[in-house]
């Protein structure tokens, strides 16, 4: 069903449309005037060997090309910096969509950028979780302490202020991101975003000022993979055998009966392979293999006190072992 939606036609009924409207000055509360590039500057800077190498590749990945507009997008602007019109357009005639379908979907985006920015894009969240826990105090000390407003530039081009909905990081809010990295602290040198730490005043000093130190370190940001490190599929790169791994067995009990122990589980239905393991001593052993549609294994030689735990497999990936119970 994914791949049926993700190569779904939608092109509108004029194919060549062309016309895209207006730049979006204010995406993402951007406030600058920027000159669109042309098509020609773009297109020279995005046919090279390598980006075709890589856009080919992701391409045999879809049956319908245009299913690989969204990436094909992230690889412009990896390159770009930002997405500008003739970017939209480039990536329309990459993936053989309309040049209006594919502005529609980098509009509709709030990661596709459409003006630059400087070299660190601080995303503020000032959604309701992160707005109740103080966001809005931290969004003007980094005002004041950079001069500039949210949707503003240094002049420098180092930093660039934005406010942005929900980062998925309510635990942490006031929650930000620094162009792709969660940032809510500096621990050993990196950005960081540690479990239940939000942003405060002196925090946010050590991480603009992680970011200074960077930048004279670099004077060039090291480019990244333009998925952001998910996944090397987009580069034909085999994926590791902990790629993904399937959820453990849950809801695991062994109960002692008359015939043994009754080991019972849940599992998902990616799960191709279970094993039941029992521990002698200080290690574990495998005891039996159930199928996937069983629901009960019975320890024949098992009695009270034994520990049991669920193993599960999918294909060549192996879950965490389940909790481990006594019967």
């Amino acid at each position: 069903m994914i791949e049926f939606v993700s190569n779904v036609n939608f092109a509108p009924s004029n194919p060549k449309a062309e016309n895209l409207g207006n730049p979006l000055h204010l995406q993402m509360g951007h406030k600058s005037e920027v000159t669109q590039p042309t098509y020609e500057d773009v297109s020279a800077k995005l046919n090279s060997g390598e980006i075709k190498t890589r856009v080919e590749a992701l391409l045999k990945q879809y049956p319908v090309k245009q299913g690989a507009l969204l990436e094909v997008l992230w690889i412009a602007q990896s390159e770009l910096g930002w997405v500008p019109q003739a970017a939209v357009k480039w990536a329309a005639k990459i993936c053989e969509c309309s040049p209006v379908h594919a502005w529609g979907v980098a509009t509709f985006y709030t990661m596709y950028k459409h003006v630059p920015t400087g070299r660190f894009l601080l995303q503020f969240c000032q959604n309701i979780c992160c707005h109740t826990a103080g966001a809005e105090d931290i969004i003007s000390i980094a005002e004041k302490k950079l001069g500039i407003k949210a949707g503003e530039t240094t002049q420098d081009k180092l930093f660039t202020i934005a406010r942005v909905e929900c980062l998925g990081a309510c635990g942490n809010g006031p929650a930000m991101l620094v162009n792709d990295d969660f940032a809510t602290d500096v621990v050993n040198g990196n950005l960081a975003m540690p479990s239940n730490v939000g942003l405060n005043a002196e925090r946010l000093d050590k991480i603009i000022a992680w970011c200074k130190e960077r930048a004279a370190k670099n004077p060039q940001e090291p480019k990244r993979d333009p998925l952001g490190g998910i996944t090397g599929a987009v580069h034909s790169e085999p994926l590791g055998l902990d790629f993904a791994p399937p959820p453990p067995a849950l809801g695991v009990k062994a109960t002692t009966t008359d015939k043994g122990v009754s080991v019972i589980w849940k599992i998902a239905p990616e799960v191709t392979s279970l094993a039941v393991e029992r521990k002698n001593g200080s290690k574990w052993e495998a005891i039996g293999s159930p199928g996937i549609k069983d629901k009960e294994f019975i320890d024949a030689n098992g009695k009270a006190g034994c520990e049991y735990r669920v193993i599960a497999t999918s294909g060549t990936r192996t879950a965490k072992p389940s909790v481990e119970v006594k019967s």
